[in-house]
């Protein structure tokens, strides 16, 4: 193999890049959602405009990062090069604008728990 071919790129690599940022950006908020006795929505809070117990939005926090990590841990041969390591960051800095518009414009009082 040459010096040329070891330093390709495979086509799946900035995807899931982006994707771990991703993971890793919903995992902060529902990871705080616990602690601070907030709900909000994940796909296990029974449809659209329902929203999440506190235990299970930790739950589904810590497992969002957990797919994050290991997504990192996956694309660890190309993360020598800047580029994976930016779609990265720009995946979950794009996703935390996304979540923050999408979360904000939820009633606030609906997003405490009793």
């Amino acid at each position: 193999m040459s010096t040329v071919e070891t330093h390709i790129r495979p086509w799946y690599v900035m995807p899931l890049s982006t994707l771990a940022g991703m993971f890793l950006a919903n995992g902060l908020p529902h990871m705080l959602a616990g602690p601070l006795i907030l709900r909000l929505p994940t796909p296990f809070s029974g449809g659209p405009g329902t929203l999440s117990s506190p235990m299970v939005n930790v739950l589904w926090g810590l497992s969002n990062i957990a797919i994050g990590l290991l997504l990192v841990r996956a694309l660890r041969p190309w993360a020598s090069s800047k580029a994976p390591r930016l779609a990265v960051a720009l995946g979950a800095a794009g996703f935390l604008v996304f979540l923050t518009w999408a979360i904000g414009s939820l009633p606030l009082p609906g997003r405490f728990a009793p």
